[in-house]
């Protein structure tokens, strides 16, 4: 591999960002939005890397990654458009809307586990990202198949839904 990819960018559980990719092994996978840089990351022996950036606030940035190598040259660059949803906006509404007895509001359920899609990216790309195996790509599928009508065909800024 001598080329930086990303697989894909998601969110966890609470909200913050996910990306995961591949590189060459053992390089530093540098992030930066809009130009300044924010986090690093190392790529395995394998090549594959991933990380969670914290405290990004929601907006349209543009995301680069720089994979570099032990001397901090750049071996392989990227940059693509990238926008933070908003953590209340990933949050499913409550599955009872109705106020409580008390008078105390329902809290919201769990945030969803989504993945946005980028160029290149895969239905199989993104299910081994997610769950350790592509052929799991069908999960995928089956719970966005409202916005999937060919797995083999899957577009940039289509934001899916990742089943547990």
């Amino acid at each position: 591999m001598t080329k930086l990819v990303l697989d894909t960018i998601g969110y966890s559980d609470e909200g913050n960002v996910l990306l995961s990719g591949r590189a060459q092994p053992e390089s530093v996978i540098r992030i930066y939005l809009d130009n300044t840089a924010v986090a690093d990351l190392n790529a395995t022996g394998d090549g594959r890397w991933r990380g969670k950036l914290d405290g990004i606030d929601p907006g349209v940035y543009t995301l680069r990654l720089d994979a570099l190598n032990a001397n901090g040259d750049v071996l392989s660059r990227l940059e693509t458009p990238f926008k933070r949803e908003a953590p209340e906006v990933l949050r499913p509404p409550a599955r009872n809307p109705t106020v409580q007895g008390d008078g105390a509001a329902q809290k919201p359920g769990p945030l969803i586990r989504a993945v946005t899609v980028q160029t290149g990216d895969t239905l199989w790309a993104i299910s081994r990202a997610r769950y350790g195996d592509g052929v799991l790509y069908v999960k995928v599928f089956e719970a966005n198949r409202d916005h999937i009508r060919d797995p083999d065909l899957i577009y940039p800024g289509q934001v899916f839904a990742i089943p547990e």
